[in-house]
């Protein structure tokens, strides 16, 4: 038996660039140039017979088709991801750029090792002590973490409950470009910093 699949590169830049409506951060994630990306998907476009994209002047939209391939490719390299992790835990892991306020805390790097129980940071986080949100979007940063809620247009964000080591803050707001919202050092840095 074999899978009828397109190649699977062109699968995983639109699959990228689909959650991030953007080559450019498909690109950093990928650790590849933009253009790259670009190549990957038109080909891909070009074997499944279909625009996948409307490319517009500085943005992307998913076509009908692409809204309909992203979820399930999606869920696909989540469910790979996992079972990845169960198998091969030492497999390298790209690090979540991790903005902490220093309103939170004077020492993001020491809080976050009390939080490991290791005395280090976890290998798929880098954590630096800034809430500047201009950071964030320009791509310098992939989260931060900042006290109380507030709209943050165009981002994903939740309002987490911190773990007692945050004391004598509570809650604080966990934002993050909407593509990496599901990745799992996303996922695991939300686990670490929460109460629950």
């Amino acid at each position: 038996m074999s899978y009828r699949l397109p190649p699977l590169t062109g699968i995983k830049a639109f699959e990228a660039a689909g959650r991030h409506l953007s080559f450019k951060l498909a690109a950093e994630e990928l650790s590849v140039t933009p253009g790259a990306i670009s190549q990957q998907i038109k080909h891909l476009e070009q074997t499944l017979g279909f625009p996948l994209f409307h490319r517009l002047h500085r943005s992307l939209i998913l076509t009908g088709h692409g809204e309909a391939l992203l979820p399930a490719l999606s869920d696909a390299f989540e469910r790979m991801s996992t079972a990845m992790d169960a198998v091969a835990s030492s497999l390298p892991t790209k690090r979540l750029r991790l903005g902490v306020s220093p309103d939170l805390t004077d020492d993001p790097h020491r809080l976050v090792a009390t939080l490991t129980k290791t005395g280090q940071a976890p290998d798929y986080l880098q954590v630096s002590s800034t809430d500047d949100v201009a950071s964030l979007l320009s791509g310098a940063l992939d989260a931060i973490l900042r006290p109380g809620p507030s709209p943050y247009p165009g981002m994903h964000s939740e309002v987490l409950d911190l773990h007692h080591a945050f004391a004598p803050w509570h809650r604080a707001s966990l934002v993050v470009w909407p593509g990496l919202a599901k990745c799992r050092e996303f996922l695991k840095a939300r686990s670490l910093l929460s109460s629950l």
